[in-house]
């Protein structure tokens, strides 16, 4: 296993910013029912991170007709953009989650774990790792990532009112902590395209 990879991947999933938008939803749910609806969602990330790992660019050349260096740009722009929007505003409770279960965690899966950045995490993965070890690393990110947001589901239901803002509090100051590494995956992700087009030169 990459370690570096699997930092690198934990980075960018960001669950500190994920409990901030889930929270109405993961203060209001059962831990079973969060439960079942987190591993739904992680379950579809899953699939979709496998399969960029797995095909990397020769999906984006044969299937989507896109150079992969344009992604990175535009991947890249996007994340900047989101990471600047967590440093300065912070995150924000989304409480707009209805709807069933498999509902739920497609609303959950994209887009707060499945963006341009974890897409080119993968396909990185998938180029550094043979398979089965990229397949595997993924895996076991999103198992830690899981981990971590049921027992912060299960901190929040069983916390009391007048502790949620202090929590709140920690939990935006280790967002925007990592929000700084996101925003500078972003420039490296446009650094990388750039290179690739042969805007700018390669570091040697």
């Amino acid at each position: 296993m990459d370690l570096r990879l699997a930092a690198y991947f934990f980075v960018i999933l960001n669950p500190f910013s994920q409990v901030l938008f889930l929270w109405g939803l993961m203060t209001s749910m059962s831990w079973r029912e969060f439960a079942g609806i987190y591993a739904r969602a992680s379950l579809l990330s899953f699939g979709v991170y496998a399969l960029f790992a797995l095909t990397g660019d020769m999906l984006f050349r044969e299937v989507f007709q896109v150079r992969v260096d344009a992604f990175r740009i535009f991947g890249g722009l996007i994340v900047f953009i989101i990471s600047l929007r967590y440093f300065t505003q912070g995150g924000g409770s989304a409480q707009f989650f209805q709807g069933k279960a498999t509902e739920l965690a497609t609303s959950i899966s994209i887009p707060f774990m499945v963006g341009p950045a974890t897409i080119w995490v993968s396909m990185e993965i998938g180029r550094t790792l043979a398979a089965p070890m990229d397949v595997l690393l993924i895996g076991a990110v999103l198992t830690v990532n899981f981990v971590i947001m049921t027992v912060a589901q299960l901190f929040l239901s069983r916390m009391k009112r007048n502790t949620e803002s202090l929590v709140g509090a920690y939990f935006t100051i280790l967002m925007r902590t990592n929000a700084l590494f996101i925003g500078a995956i972003g420039i490296e992700m446009i650094l990388a395209g750039l290179a690739g087009v042969g805007a700018i030169s390669r570091p040697k």
